[in-house]
C-alpha cells in the first residue's frame, strides 16, 4: 500500500521545509493550504514532485476535507495562524483557525481511519516558566490569544485520542528559523531592517529570552515521532541555543557591521510578553533525536544570503 501524506499548511514555513527535506520518503503528498499572505507557493513550486498535489483549502471547511483527505493516510498537521503580535489584535482568527480548524481536522480524519496524526503544538501553551523546566506531563497555563489557541488545539488533540483511540501525536518545540521565514517573525524582520533599511520594532527593552531550533532539525523532529512514536505520545522539541531578544539583535548587527539604533526603535512592550520558556527535550531525545545545526554558523548564511521571505 501506498504512503500517503496529507499535509496541512504545507505552504507556510515549516510546513514547505518538511515537504523539501522529505518529501522522497512519500509515495504522494497532498499539500492543503489556505494560501494566506505567509504562504510561499514559489518554493513548492521549486521543490514540487510531478505526482504531488495542491488543494487550496481551510482547515475550517470540513466538507472539502473529508473530501480531501485520502483513507489510511498519514496526515501532519502544520496548519496555524502563528504570529503572537497579530493574535492580539485579531484574536477570532487565531481561535477559529487553530483552535476549530484543528477540531474540523480531527472530525474529518475521524472517518478516514489515517494511519498516523500528528500535530504540531507549541511550547508557549505552558506559559511562562521562569523558576521550573516543564515536561510534558506539565500543566498547561497559556497567557496570550495565541497560546491560548494553540492549547485549545492541542487539548480537543488529547482529548480524540482518548475519546476516539485515533493515532495522535503531539509536538510542542520552542522558536523555529532559517531560510525564507516569512518577515514578520524576530530574525527576519531583523535581517530585512538590517539589509533594506526597514525600521525593527523591539518590545520593551527585548529583555526576554528564546530558544531557537533550526527549522531542518524541527522536519526531523517531526517525521521521527510521525513514523516511530506511540499513539497519544507528546514531545517536547527544543534547541539549545537561547538568547536574550536584544542580544540576539546586536549580534546580528555586529556580524553585519550596521549600528542597532540605525535600523531599529523600541516600542511599548506588549502584555503578557513571556519572559522565558524552559522545556524539557528528554523524551525525544530517547526517541533517538538530536539537534544538529549550529545557530551561529546557520544564521550567519542566512543573514549574508538574505534569505527572508516577504
Amino acid at each position: 500500500m501506498q504512503k500517503i501524506l496529507f499535509l496541512t499548511g504545507g505552504l507556510g514555513f515549516a510546513g514547505k521545509h518538511y515537504y523539501k527535506n522529505f518529501k522522497n520518503n512519500w509515495d504522494k503528498i497532498i499539500v492543503y493550504d489556505k494560501c494566506t499572505y505567509a504562504s510561499d507557493l514559489s518554493f513548492f513550486k521549486k521543490y514540487k514532485r510531478g505526482k504531488d498535489k495542491l488543494i487550496k483549502g481551510d482547515v475550517c471547511d470540513y466538507k472539502k476535507l473529508l473530501k480531501s483527505i485520502p483513507v489510511k493516510s498519514y496526515v501532519i498537521h502544520f496548519a496555524a495562524e502563528s504570529h503572537v503580535d497579530n493574535s492580539f489584535l485579531t484574536s477570532l482568527i487565531f481561535t477559529k483557525t487553530n483552535s476549530l480548524g484543528t477540531h474540523t481536522l480531527l472530525e474529518a480524519c475521524r472517518l478516514r481511519k489515517n494511519k498516523k496524526i500528528t500535530i504540531i503544538s507549541t511550547d508557549e501553551v505552558y506559559g511562562e516558566t521562569t523558576n521550573s523546566i516543564k515536561n510534558e506531563k506539565s500543566i498547561l497555563e497559556p497567557t496570550n490569544p495565541y497560546s491560548a489557541s494553540k492549547t485549545s488545539a492541542d487539548i480537543i488533540s488529547q482529548t480524540y485520542f482518548k475519546c476516539y483511540k485515533m493515532p495522535i501525536s503531539i509536538i510542542r518545540a520552542n522558536n523555529l528559523y532559517g531560510d525564507y521565514q516569512y518577515v514578520e517573525k524576530i530574525i527576519p524582520a531583523t535581517i530585512n531592517a538590517i539589509n533594506n533599511g526597514k525600521k525593527l520594532r523591539i518590545h520593551g527593552k527585548g529583555g526576554n529570552f528564546r530558544n531557537f531550533l533550526h527549522v531542518d532539525d524541527f522536519a526531523s523532529a517531526v517525521h521521527l515521532i510521525t513514523f516511530k512514536s506511540k499513539n497519544g505520545e507528546i514531545f517536547n522539541v527544543k534547541g539549545n541555543f537561547r538568547i536574550k531578544i536584544i542580544d540576539l539583535i546586536k549580534k546580528l548587527s555586529k556580524i553585519s557591521n550596521k549600528k542597532v539604533n540605525k535600523f531599529s526603535r523600541f516600542i511599548k512592550d506588549r502584555p503578557f510578553n513571556d519572559f522565558i520558556y524552559n522545556i524539557s527535550d528528554k523524551k525525544i531525545k530517547l526517541l533517538g533525536w538530536k539537534e544538529k545545526k549550529n545557530f551561529n554558523n546557520e544564521i550567519i548564511k542566512i543573514l549574508k544570503k538574505n534569505l527572508v521571505l516577504k
